[in-house]
């Protein structure tokens, strides 16, 4: 099981279990599983470009392919700052404690929610509970694993229970009355849509 989430409220420390909410948990699956001609279900695959390799689903996700076509693990590839300096991974914080920040729930507005976790205290101190009852609304920094960045978590409660919401600072381009938008040039564009794909 992962390491718990843990909070610290005014120096008190409060520790949650957590599991992720998904689509599939909320609304359960149905899946579709193409069978071949002997009754055993198909493999999604993919081909290289070149023809040489055959990848099946999860080889992709354990490295990359540079420019070059050479293989590269997970493992190999580092980070880069905006001033061309090899980024220091920042450690989980799942099992470390995280202060908490009491923010306007407008902020939570103001983020893009990424993952949703249910969260079963395992220790709760007394003033946190209160203060989630009453509406309060917690930030706090999170990276589920190693990772370049920590994103934004806002700790909340509601009659259903206590969750984690887990996201990104959403940036808006706003336009102005009588103001031209700025125009992309078709030519420049890699994701133009072929409509007769559909």
């Amino acid at each position: 099981m992962a390491k718990p989430i843990v909070v610290s409220l005014d120096g008190i420390e409060s520790s949650f279990d957590h599991i992720k909410l998904d689509r599939k948990r909320l609304y359960g699956e149905r899946r579709r599983v193409p069978l071949d001609l002997t009754g055993e279900p198909c493999v999604k695959s993919a081909l290289t470009s070149d023809g040489l390799y055959l990848l099946q689903s999860g080889m992709t996700a354990q490295g990359y392919f540079d420019e070059s076509g050479r293989w590269l693990q997970k493992s190999q590839l580092v980070g880069i700052g905006s001033d061309g300096q090899a980024l220091e991974p920042m450690p989980s914080t799942l099992g470390a404690v995280q202060p908490l920040e009491l923010v306007e729930p407008d902020v939570l507005l103001e983020h893009v929610v990424e993952s949703v976790y249910t969260l079963e205290a395992t220790d709760l101190a007394a003033a946190l509970q209160e203060r989630l009852a009453a509406g309060d609304v917690f930030r706090f920094g999170f990276s589920y694993s190693a990772d370049y960045k920590q994103s934004a978590a806002f700790l909340l409660k509601n009659t259903e229970g206590i969750f984690c919401l887990i996201g990104a600072p959403l940036t808006a381009t706003w336009s102005e009355p009588g103001k031209l938008a700025e125009v992309v040039d078709a030519e420049d564009s890699s994701d133009d849509l072929d409509f007769e794909m559909f």
